[in-house]
This record gives structure tokens, C-alpha cells and sequence, in this order.
């Protein structure tokens, strides 16, 4: 850990107070006991550090002078108080770091001739470090691990944090890891969380402090999740929130509301799954959680797939400002309206492929989902362009179906079938292969392949050439893009830096950050722009950056 010592002098000039009031005239030949001793208020002097970073030992020398010759230097005892815990008895504090977050203290003098105290209090305040960066989950020998990579600025990495969980909350953040992924809750003022999903140890936590909130498994009615339980995936809405486990079942919450608000964790998970005519066992979700302002261009459903019937449902979660009217969870078959131009059964042009039917695959199966998108400035019109990529049951090849589905409201609902294309065929692409949707910007899907998973392709969508792009130390386990573009005018309010960036982990614990700029793939490479190792596997990852309080994009 780092160590920034920086002893802080005595006064120089500038307000103070003592604990007994007083008027200064400039003549400190003061007949009165107890006020034989000065303390500076330290919060109101501008030498004095009060704010520290989340890993920096505290070191502070206190300001304080003797008013009268009776009191002798060798007669004073000393006491820091932080938190209403005496933590030291020395004159100058020199404590291991706290946790981030503010904290009250209190330092005293003690003339213990005439055992009288003589104290000042002070706000001492934690810092976080972790406002723009990469996290990064990864399986280090059986144990989960979350580190992460600050940003300098809009296009340059800092250092590699290892272990920023345990460092920050001294514990070990649990084992079998699963998905990192940021939840928002929409509040006055908005907030927001990491929910580390794994097999043992499932945490909420603050994504400012990274302290940990709640563990996953007891927000649950009685307090316990149900047996069998393994968090992979969710879905967050301003009403509540689904958890998906991976035995295919989905457990649902809603919030309670305050001024219009929903209260963050106000609300349990059921302990018996949601249930969905037909039955259903889910086995991918896709979901659009929080992209804007609260009032405007929410994406607020969930695309999952159903590997008991082979078809794709949707959850809708659309409640804007608290609006408890507006049912979370509802729970519905995506299907193509009959007034749509593309029906099932129709042949796309392009490739002669007849479409399937998004409500019974019949012989496909989904292997892979992803989206981009684009929205409106004003009411709550957005649309997800989902790419699927499916794989025939008889043929055993893979597919890309493409469909647009928007929703403007619970009952308004719009899905329109886009094009449907053979898969290129490359070399070792299969059940290892990683598959991820640009979302915005440049029209490409990223795609692993090779002998060893080793080989990152990019499938532009629109020309359809695939071109390997890089070649990575080792098997990759994980891809994440940066902040994307955002493709409206409505961008104004949120930063989009990183968007041409993409970090690349790998089975033996290496991360590449990788520049995926529509020039560098259009040549046919997309250098490294930085590297770390030394984390086991690399599981998942993902991005987080400061916006506007109204304005998050998240999937």
C-alpha cells in the first residue's frame, strides 16, 4: 500500500477557536484557568489536510499554543478521538488509512497538572479513488477477485489496483465468480452499486466507496436465498429489480416509493420463481437497464431466452419518476405483430434464410445476445436493435437474426424484423467463443475464435468482412467495451469517453486495453494501448465514468 506522509505544521495565520469562548485582544496573559491553552479548529485552517485518499496512512500534526507560562510542555497528555474510539495518545496522529466515507474526530490537549481538557473537533473526510475506470473480476486460484484500473484522462489507463474489494473492506470478497455488473437506483439523487455475482458471496457494493452495501443472498423474504441459488445476471428498474439464477430461474422485487422515489433495497426477492405461461427456464438475458434521464428514453425491458420452449420473452420494467401505475415485472412472449412488414416464414433478400419465429425458435437455438441502439430526445420511445446469434439444430452452423423492439409503454409495443445471415465461418469459433455487439458507433460485432480462443475478429455488419484484429497471450475469457457513442443530440449531457476502447482478459490473468476506433479496425489491427497481468482468470468486466446524475447508460 501506498504511504503519503505530509506532517502538517503548526499555525500560521487564520481563524481559530477555543473550547472556551473568548475575545482575542492580543494579550494572552489570562488570569482565568482553562484558558491557558489554545487549539486551533483545525476544519477552518487551510494548512491542515483533512481529506486523505482511501489508501493513505493519516499523519497530522495539530496546531495548538500555550497562553501561559504556568502550563509546562511536559505536563500535557494528548487524545484523537475518530468516531468516538480513542485511536491515539500521541501529539501527532499517525494512523493506519479508514474507509472512505466522512469521519467525526476530535483531537484534545490535556493539562494533566490541572486535569483539564482543551479540544477541538474536525470532520475528516476518506476519498474514493474509483470515480472513472475498469473493474474487473477474475478467479485468482479459487477465490474471487475485484481490481481496477483508474483513468487518467479521456484516453489514458492508470494503474492496476489489485484486490480493491479486500483493500478497501478487509475481507475477501467470496469465490466462483460470475458477472460484475452496475445497477442504478433512481432516487432524488441518484446511486449507484456493484452487484458482484458469483457462486459463494454475492455482494451489493457502493460503487463511490466500494464498501460492501448487502450481501445478495439475504435480500430475500426470511432472509436467505432459496436453495440452490447462483446469481449470473439481472435486471434493474426504477420499480424493482429480477435476478437470474443459473438453474434457468427468475426471482423478482419491487420498491417501496418515497416523494415519488423508489427507496433503494426497500424491497425483498420472492423466494418462489416467476412463472410465465408455459413454464420457462431461462438461459440468456439481454437486458437495457437505466440509459437516461428518468423521464426520457428509457429502454425499460429485458430480452431473455427460454430454453425450456425455445423462445424468446421479455420483462417489462417501465416506471418512470415512481409512477407505481406502471406495473414492473410484467412478464410477456415477444412476438411479431400480424401488421408487421417481415413476418416468420418470410425470406430476407439479402441472404435467402426464411426468418424464424422469435416466439418458437423451432431450429435454432440462441447461443449469444446482443444489441445497439438509438433513442428518442423526449418521451419514452427507444429502440434496441437486437443480433442474436443463433445455432441450427440440424446443421450445427451458426446465424445472426437481427429485429428492432421498442417500447413506449406497457402496451405499446413494436418489433420489426431486420435481416437474417449465415454466420462467417471461422476457425475454431464455437461454445468458447466470446461474442460482443458494438453498441453504438462503428456497426461491428467482436468475435473469439482460433485453436486456443486466442483470436479477436471483427464482423462489420454492414460490408460483412471479418478480419482478425488481434491476437491475444492466451485463451480469452472476456471482452468489455468503453463508454460507447451515444447517437443523438441528447449526448450533450453525458461524457462518452473511452468509447473506442475495448479491455481484453485472458485465462492466465492478463488484460489488454485495446484500441477498437472505426480506423484502427478498418486497418485491420486494433493495437495495444496498454497491458497488466497477475489477476487469474479474468471472468467479466466492466466500465463505469461520472455523468450527468440524469444520465447513465447500462446493459
Amino acid at each position: 500500500m501506498k504511504r503519503y506522509v505530509k506532517l502538517l505544521t503548526t499555525l500560521l495565520a487564520g481563524a481559530f477557536l477555543a473550547t472556551a469562548c473568548y475575545e482575542d485582544k492580543g494579550n494572552y496573559d489570562y488570569s482565568t484557568t482553562g484558558d491557558d491553552i489554545l487549539v486551533y479548529r483545525m476544519d477552518t485552517m487551510k494548512n491542515v489536510r483533512l481529506t486523505w485518499s482511501y489508501d493513505e496512512e493519516i499523519v497530522i500534526e495539530p496546531g495548538y499554543r500555550i497562553l501561559h507560562d504556568r502550563v509546562s510542555e511536559s505536563d500535557l497528555a494528548y487524545e484523537w478521538s475518530i468516531d468516538g474510539e480513542v485511536v491515539s495518545e500521541e501529539r501527532i496522529l499517525e494512523i493506519d488509512p479508514l474507509r472512505v466515507g466522512r469521519h467525526a474526530g476530535s483531537f484534545t490537549v490535556i493539562d494533566t497538572g490541572r486535569e483539564i481538557r482543551y479540544s477541538t473537533i474536525f470532520t475528516l473526510v476518506i476519498t474514493s479513488s474509483f470515480a472513472e475506470g475498469w473493474f474487473i473480476l477474475s478467479d485468482d486460484g479459487g477465490q474471487s477477485l475485484l481490481s481496477y484500473i483508474n483513468l487518467i484522462d479521456a484516453t489514458t489507463p492508470g494503474e492496476l489496483v489489485r484486490d480493491v474489494y479486500g483493500d478497501v473492506n478487509g475481507e475477501a470478497l467470496g469465490s466462483d465468480p460470475r458477472k460484475i455488473r452496475l445497477v442504478s437506483y433512481d432516487g432524488q439523487t441518484p446511486t449507484y452499486e456493484w452487484e458482484v455475482l458469483q457462486g459463494s458471496g454475492s455482494v451489493s457494493i457502493d460503487q463511490a466507496t466500494i464498501m460492501k452495501v448487502f450481501d445478495i443472498n439475504t435480500e430475500f423474504i426470511g432472509g436467505a436465498a432459496p436453495e440452490g441459488f447462483v446469481p449470473v445476471d439481472g435486471f434493474q428498474r426504477d420499480g424493482g429489480s429480477i435476478l437470474l439464477s443459473e438453474d434457468g430461474k427468475v426471482y423478482q422485487r419491487d420498491f417501496s416509493f418515497y416523494n415519488d422515489y423508489p427507496v433503494a433495497h426497500s424491497g425483498k426477492y420472492g423466494t418462489t420463481p416467476v412463472y410465465f405461461d408455459g413454464g420457462m427456464e431461462i438461459a440468456l438475458m439481454n437486458g437495457f437497464d437505466h440509459f437516461t434521464n428518468k423521464s426520457y428514453g428509457h429502454i425499460p425491458f429485458a430480452l431473455l431466452y427460454d430454453r425450456q420452449n425455445n423462445r424468446l420473452l421479455s420483462v417489462y420494467g417501465f416506471n418512470v419518476k415512481g409512477n407505481i401505475a406502471s406495473e414492473f415485472g410484467t412478464f410477456r412472449a415477444v412476438r411479431i405483430p400480424e401488421s408487421s412488414a417481415v413476418q416468420p416464414g418470410d425470406t430476407d433478400p439479402e441472404s435467402g434464410l426464411a426468418f424464424p419465429d422469435v416466439a418458437a425458435l423451432g431450429d435454432y437455438t440462441v447461443e449469444a445476445m446482443g444489441a445497439r441502439v438509438t433513442y428518442a430526445t423526449v418521451g419514452v420511445a427507444t429502440n434496441a436493435t437486437n443480433i442474436l446469434l443463433l445455432k441450427g439444430k440440424t446443421d450445427g452452423k451458426y446465424y445472426l437474426l437481427s429485429f428492432d423492439y421498442k417500447m413506449n409503454s406497457e402496451t405499446s409495443v413494436a418489433i420489426a424484423l431486420n435481416w437474417f445471415r449465415a454466420m462467417p465461418e471461422v476457425e475454431g469459433f464455437g461454445a468458447e467463443s466470446l461474442f460482443e455487439v458494438c453498441v453504438a458507433g462503428i456497426e461491428t460485432v467482436f468475435f473469439t475464435a482460433g485453436t486456443n480462443n486466442n483470436t479477436l475478429y471483427a464482423y462489420d455488419l454492414v460490408a460483412g468482412t471479418v478480419t482478425a484484429v488481434y491476437t491475444a497471450p492466451g485463451q480469452i475469457t472476456a471482452l468489455r467495451p468503453g463508454v460507447v457513442d451515444v447517437p443523438s443530440t441528447f449526448a450533450a449531457f453525458a461524457k462518452t469517453v473511452y468509447k473506442d476502447r475495448m479491455l481484453l482478459g485472458t485465462e492466465s490473468g492478463q488484460l489488454v486495453l485495446l484500441d477498437i476506433s472505426e480506423e484502427a479496425v478498418t486497418a485491420g489491427s486494433t493495437p495495444a494501448i496498454a497491458t497488466f497481468s497477475g489477476l487469474g482468470k479474468v471472468v467479466d468486466m466492466d466500465f463505469y465514468v461520472a455523468k450527468n446524475p440524469y444520465c447513465y447508460f447500462g446493459f
